[in-house]
């Protein structure tokens, strides 16, 4: 029996708790069960399964809160699933927490961009020096195929990418694009609830910034880091550079040698233009195929949570 404990219960590890069950007898996991869940909020939660969301909240079977490192290293789980805030300084507590569910020889899944940007190296070293697994498909682009794609290409050597991997800077643009003001989309992407009430990490670029640095460490590309990146956001961008907004894009850049983050201008021939809304998407240009572009949600909680099913059926298919 594969049992999994989720560290963090907020709409991540809520949406992810829903479509397991929803989806668990149709992937054949019937011997795979959500066996504990640490929140913050909600306590340490036994054997929800059986529990509704609306049961967990109302604090069902918790018992009393204890640190979340503790949990993971007392928990029989083999599975951790790593769901709380980034932190853009250090990691933490994410880091933390993944730190001690591979030590511990706990395979992960974490939708945390925070230690995989940041802590890369020191984190996969781990998972391989203990033989687990350590997946982070929800990092970019939520579960729409992005660096996962490059599983399907053994040999091919990867030369650049092009990405737009922020929702919300991209509705925006594309709202601008209709004569709006800066301001005015930002208040419409919170009311919708597509923007944060603090969107700084959407608008000033290091959401992009941190997804294109975990985009470059996959692919080998270890060089490339928040310091010696450029990274430009949309913050106060003004109707007049957004007039053709329809073809202005906040554009993730990376090749082995340069990356960045900024609005650019793109032809309205470029298949990136036309990428509207809050979706994201990928080019990748590779010396076998030329170039390859994946388009689809990057962001939202189901479709996070589908990021987070992709992983686990790797993980439960090669253990």
């Amino acid at each position: 029996m594969n049992k999994i404990l989720i560290v963090g219960f907020g709409n991540v590890g809520q949406a992810f708790f829903e479509l397991f069950h929803e989806k668990r007898k149709l992937l054949g996991l019937e011997d795979t069960a959500i066996y504990e869940i640490s929140s913050t909020t909600y306590g340490h939660i036994k054997n929800p399964s059986q529990l509704t969301i609306d049961q967990i909240k109302a604090g069902k079977l918790s018992v009393e809160r204890q640190d979340a490192t503790e949990t993971i290293r007392e928990s029989e789980a083999d599975i951790v699933c790593e769901f709380t805030q980034v932190n853009i300084k250090d990691g933490e507590p994410a880091s933390s927490h993944i730190r001690t569910a591979l030590e511990c020889g706990k395979n992960v899944i974490t939708t945390n961009k925070g230690p995989m940007a940041l802590h890369y190296e020191e984190l996969t070293g781990l998972a391989m020096k203990r033989g687990v697994q350590l997946k982070f498909k929800g990092t970019v682009m939520a579960g729409t195929p992005s660096f996962n794609l490059l599983k399907l290409l053994p040999g091919a050597e990867v030369q650049k990418i092009r990405g737009i991997f922020n929702g919300t800077t991209n509705f925006i643009l594309s709202e601008m694009a209709k004569g709006k003001s800066f301001g005015e989309c930002l208040a419409l992407a919170q009311s919708m609830g597509i923007a944060e009430a603090d969107s700084s990490m959407d608008i000033d670029g290091f959401d992009s910034a941190l997804k294109a640095i975990i985009f470059s460490k996959v692919i080998g590309w270890s060089k490339h880091n928040l310091g010696n990146m450029e990274i430009k956001g949309i913050r106060g961008i003004s109707i007049t550079d957004g007039h053709c907004s329809s073809v202005l894009k906040l554009l993730v850049s990376i090749d082995k040698e340069e990356a960045s983050v900024k609005p650019t201008i793109l032809s309205r021939g470029d298949p990136l233009a036309s990428v509207d809304g809050v979706l994201n998407a990928v080019e990748i240009t590779t010396d076998t195929l030329g170039k390859i572009i994946s388009i689809g949600p990057g962001a939202g909680r189901t479709a996070t949570a589908q990021a987070v099913m992709t992983d686990l059926m790797e993980i439960v298919r090669t253990n």
